[in-house]
This record gives structure tokens, sequence and C-alpha cells, in this order.
């Protein structure tokens, strides 16, 4: 009797110290290095926690298909250029760029660029030249990351949103004429024999209700059925993959038809799609990464007339998500479906360009990388993640590098790492569990939906793990687990991304990268996760300064030629970061908004510099250049570019966009137009 009653109390003992996410309560554990106590008839058992060998060191997959992808909205090609050893250590296999076309006006504002005005890479583009585009995927190569172009294959640039043809169909911009002379040619009649270039088909019903009449923006829909307009679209794909692209984006792409459309069919994507994919097996050994805009449903049409060709977007499932963490429900999780069975045929993201837009609503860093563990985690299915713009949309600049937080780098890292492994979806509790299962790793992505105490130590149900030591890839903590079970802590952001490895990576966070100042600007530091963590300035090693989780520099102690160059330093174990931040100090000259660093070719007069000012629209050269700086007087603006033509060149008509600029800035207006200066280094 005094057996029974002493294994009820040691039973109620362990349910009592039992807390977390499971249902399921295990034996209360010890860690093997702990002092087991004497042997006594209450003692609980010792367990041993096997440590496996671990030589997995980080790395990118091979193919671009097993990768996730960082779309760089707005970025130039200079900009995704010099991040891409960050983007590389962040865990992206890919970039996409924004539409490598050149843009209608040169691409001032970013939906310029989804008004092409044609079949070319644009040279006269806000984004770069072609020769800095085939730069940029050659120096990515180096760091095995693979470059996407973005391309608009379905529509031209209109003239604005109200012009129409005679027919009802929308106006093409005269300035596609100068890209694409037969296309434009031919747009509204067969001049030449080439057949007509754009549809006139308004009123077409079943699948031609989505192929031959865009109903978005008052664009002109292309005859992509119209063989020369093929022909076209291949010169551009071949383009790109001669530049050094290993993929493409192909916006609107269910506007588009394809063979097996019951209405309107064509051979568009044979000719185009199928033949660029040969053409690059031909140059590389390798395969075309290829996927396209399908959001909702292609009228009248099954998926797999998309999917035979190429990947397609899933807009819907991240959608399915929004209501886990206010329900607390993991379930919800494992309800949401994807768009087809087949995952590896489908890109799914936590918010697109076109959302993040159109909408007031935005999900704060730390949701999105909840979400995007979710995405990166799922079997087979690609992943998007956009790096989102600046408040005012300002093409040019990088809008935000939460990319590179540890919250999201660790996915796209666990991603890597399993993207062959077979993977084994449950919940406990308020827990999602996503096991990764090879025959020589294992690991396990735990998110928490629920309130979190990272104080507690909390135990999960993971059914296919195997017995052993695990680490937490964010925090470096061990986490047990026996019988099934992992014993944790939970971060309060509820993630844990569960691995075999110790070595955790340090993390850094810096308020501003590689900018101008006037007088003095505080750089606030913060690094975590560091067994080192320092900084020093212009090339003096020996003059350190430890990093904190809140440091603040000031620049104007620092400043060395008119620059301050702030080299940080961050290890943990043997991962290291490491990279130089460049400050510059600007002298405004007063009365006028100073526009710095323009290139001297643009100054010393083998060029035409005109300003554009958006109120009221009107090009002038109000302007002067003193000093190497070109001095704007903005009176009455409310935003304005600066737009370079030929030498000796004459605005036409000062009140119409000219459609000669050879290259232009982005806009310059709100914040910026505040700060008195715009820096144009890498124009």
């Amino acid at each position: 009797m005094k057996r029974i009653i002493l294994f009820l109390a040691l039973l109620s003992a362990l349910l009592l110290l039992t807390a977390g996410c499971g249902k399921n309560p295990i034996p209360a554990t010890t860690e093997a290095e702990t002092t087991a106590p004497a042997p006594t008839e209450t003692a609980a058992p010792v367990i041993e926690y096997r440590e496996f060998e671990d030589s997995y060191t980080d790395r990118l997959p091979e193919r671009a298909a097993d990768g996730l992808t960082l779309h760089a909205f707005n970025w130039t090609y200079h900009e995704i250029l010099i991040n891409l050893e960050n983007i590389s250590n962040a865990g992206f296999k890919n970039v996409l760029t924004m539409p490598v076309q050149q843009p209608k006006g040169g691409g001032s504002s970013w939906w310029a660029f989804y008004q092409p005005l044609g079949f070319s890479i644009g040279d006269n583009s806000a984004l770069g030249s072609r020769e800095e585009l085939a730069e940029l995927c050659a120096e990515a190569e180096k760091y095995g990351v693979c470059i996407l172009a973005d391309l608009v294959l379905n529509h031209l640039a209109t003239t604005d949103d109200e012009g129409k043809e005679a027919d009802g169909t929308p106006m093409v911009s005269p300035a596609v004429a100068a890209y694409e002379p037969v296309i434009y040619a031919n747009r509204n009649e067969n001049t030449d024999g080439t057949g007509l270039t754009f549809h006139h088909n308004k009123n077409a019903s079943g699948s031609g209700a989505d192929t031959q009449y865009y109903a978005y923006g008052n664009l002109p829909d292309l005859d992509t059925s119209n063989a020369f307009v093929q022909s076209r679209v291949l010169d551009l794909m071949k383009e790109c993959i001669d530049a050094g692209i290993d993929g493409f984006r192909f916006d609107a792409a269910k506007h588009i038809e394809t063979e097996k459309d019951p209405d309107y069919p064509s051979d568009f994507w044979d000719q185009t799609l199928e033949k660029a994919k040969e053409y690059y097996k031909e140059k590389t050994g390798q395969e075309l990464y290829v996927y396209g805009e399908i959001l909702g449903s292609p009228a009248g049409r099954s998926l797999t007339s998309y999917t035979d060709h190429m990947r397609i977007t899933d807009d819907g499932f991240a959608t399915q998500l929004k209501n886990v963490f206010a329900k607390k429900d993991p379930s919800l999780i494992l309800a949401a479906s994807l768009k087809t069975d087949d995952a590896s045929q489908l890109i799914a993201w936590v918010e697109s360009h076109d959302e993040y837009v159109t909408t007031n609503t935005h999900y704060s860093d730390v949701r999105v990388a909840k979400f995007w563990s979710i995405i990166a985690a799922k079997k087979d299915l690609g992943g998007l993640y956009l790096a989102r713009p600046t408040a005012e949309l300002t093409v040019g600049q990088i809008g935000s590098y939460a990319f590179e937080s540890e919250y999201v780098a660790v996915s796209n890292r666990f991603h890597n790492r399993f993207f062959d492994a077979e993977s084994y979806e449950s919940v406990d509790g308020t827990c999602y569990v996503n096991e990764k299962i090879k025959a020589d790793d294992q690991g396990v992505l735990i998110l928490n939906v629920g309130d979190v105490d990272p104080e507690k130590t909390v135990e999960v149900a993971v059914p296919h793990l195997e017995d052993g030591v695990y680490y937490d890839s964010l925090t470096g903590s061990k986490v047990l687990v026996h019988d099934h079970v992992a014993k944790l802590q939970f971060e309060a952001n509820g993630m844990a991304v569960v691995t075999r490895t110790k070595d955790i990576h340090p993390q850094l966070s810096v308020s501003d990268r590689d900018c101008s100042f006037v007088g003095d600007k505080e750089i606030k530091l913060s690094a975590r996760n560091c067994d080192e963590a320092y900084c020093y300035f212009n090339g003096n090693e020996a003059d350190r300064l430890t990093i904190g989780e809140s440091s603040v520099i000031k620049l104007k102690d620092h400043v060395q030629d008119g620059k301050v160059d702030l080299h940080v330093y961050l290890r943990k174990g043997v991962n290291v970061f490491e990279q130089v931040f460049t400050y510059t100090q600007v002298q405004l000259i007063e009365g006028k908004f100073n526009v710095i660093n323009l290139d001297e070719k643009y100054l010393n007069g083998d060029y035409e510099i005109y300003i554009w000012s958006w109120s009221p629209g009107l090009w002038s050269k109000n302007y002067e250049i003193r000093d190497g700086v070109l001095l704007v007087d903005t009176t009455g603006m409310t935003g304005f570019l600066i737009a370079v033509f030929e030498k000796g060149y004459q605005i036409g008509n000062p009140t119409a966009w000219d459609s000669h600029v050879l290259k232009q800035s982005s806009d310059i207006k709100g914040d910026i137009l505040k700060e008195g200066f715009f820096d144009m280094t890498g124009f």
C-alpha cells in the first residue's frame, strides 16, 4: 500500500511540473551532465540525452527552384549588387528585380515599370543600364545567388488613364514607337503584313474575358498570338539570359492565353518561354526558373494549362493565415489549402508589392517573420519575401532591411538545410510543428501562436524527432527531446527553429546605412548573441568601441576627410558578421536645394540636365551648378526629378513628359525635399 501511495504522489508532482503547448505530459528530465542524486526509492530516473555529431554548414541550394526569393522592390541593380553578401548570408537563393524593360517615363514611379515601352532591357531606366544588370548577374554568381527578372509581356504603356481608341480599347503610348516601331505601326491596322499587334476584342467572353482585353489601368493588351510579338518577346528573354539572368517572373500571366484555352488558344508560351528554356539549357546546362502571376483563377481554364509551363503564384495561401494569432489556433495553419495539390508548382508570399502599396494596414516585421517561417518550412512550396519600399514608394531607395533580420534568416537557413527532407506538420496545443527528417539530419520549426512566457519551459509533441540534444537557432538554447516531446523556452515572438547545430549567428541592428548627413547624425547600433561585438572608424582598428544591445554613435566625432567609415565586427562561435558602413558629411550651400554627388560627366556640359516639376508639371532649368553641387530652386514645388538628355537637346513642349530622356532620378519629394539635399551617388 505504501508503494502505491508513493507512486501516486510522485505522479502528481510530475504532472504539476509539466507545462507548455503539449497536452501529453512526459516525465521530468535531467540533462546528462547534471549529477544524479543518490539512488533512493523516490528518485526520478536520469535520462541520458544524446549529443549528435553535426558537421552541417549554412549554404544555399544549388538550384534556383530549391531556394527562396527576395523581391527587391524599387531597388536599382547597384543596390542589389552592394547588398549581395548580406542577401546570401540571410539565406536567400534568388533575387527578383523590378521589370527590366524600358519603363514609361524612365521609371520615376514604381507603377511605370509595369507600363513598358518595348521588349529589350531598358538603358534609360531608373534601375540602371543593361551593362549594370550584367555586372550584377556576374557578381551574384560569386555568391551562389540567382537573379530573376520581372517581365511584362501582356501589355505595353498607354497614353494615360483615359486615352481610348475609336473602338474603346486603350490607346498605345506614342513613346512605344521609339522602341517597337513595327508593333506600334500595326497597333490598330495591319500596315505591313505583320498583323494586328494589339487586341481589339473588348467584348470577348469565356477565356477571352481574361486574354483579349486587359481591364486594369487602361493598358493596351498585346495580341500575344501574333508571331512578330512572340519573336520580340523571345528576343527579350534571350537578351536577359545573355546578361546572366537565371529566371523570370511573368507579370499578369493569367491574361496571356495558352495552347489549351477553349476560346482563344495560341502557341505563345511554346514560341517564347519553351524556346527560352532550351536556350538557357544550352548556355548553362541548368533549368530556367520561371513563374507566372496568376491571381485567383483564370477564366474558363484549368491551372494545369499554366503549370505545364511554369510555377504559378498562390495568392490565397497566406490570407488564410491572418486569423491564426488572433484566435491562437494553429490548426488554421494545417487547414490552409494550396491552389494545387503539388506545392512545387507554387510561389507564395506574406505580402505582395501590389498588396503593400494598395493597403494602409501592414503586419509588423515580427508578424511577417512568423508567417514567413510557415511558408519557408512548407514542403516544396516556393517563397517570395517582399523587401518593403520607403513610405513614399521611392524608386532607387531601400525601404527596409528587415530581410536581414535573424527572425527571417533562421527560417531561410532552415529551408535551405531541409528543402529535400521529409516534412511532417502537426499541432500541439497552441503550437504549430513542422518536423524535417532526413537520413542523416533532423530539425523542427515550432511556432507558438498563443501567449508566450519566455521564462517558462514548455513541452511540445514532436512525433517524428529522434531523442537527443538540439539547439534553438535564435537563442542557442538547448532543446531536449525525449520520447517524442521537446522541452524548450520560446522567445517572446514564439518562434523556435530547432536543429542539431550549436553555433548561432550574431545579430546586428543599425538605424541608418551608407547615407549622407548634415552637421551631425546619431547612428544607433544593437548587437545580440555575440561573443565579440565592436566597431572602429576609418580603418583605425586599434581604437575599438564595444557594441552592446543599445549603443549610439555620433558621427561628427569621427569625421575624417568629410566622411566616416564605420567598421562593424560581430562574432558568435564560428559565425562572423563584418561590414563597413560609409557616411558622408555634407556642407549645404544655403538658399537652394542641394543635389550632391552627381557624376561629374553630367555636370561638365556633355549632357543636358532638365528639372521636371510635378506641381505644376513643367520642364525647366531652374538650377545652377556650384562647386560640383546642383542647386535647384524648389519654390512652389511639391516634388521634382532630374532628367538627363543628349547634349544640345531642347524640350519641345515644357508641359508634357519627354520620352527622349536618357536617364532620370527617382522622385524627390516628401521628407527628402524637407532635408534640403539629395544624394545622387550611384546615378
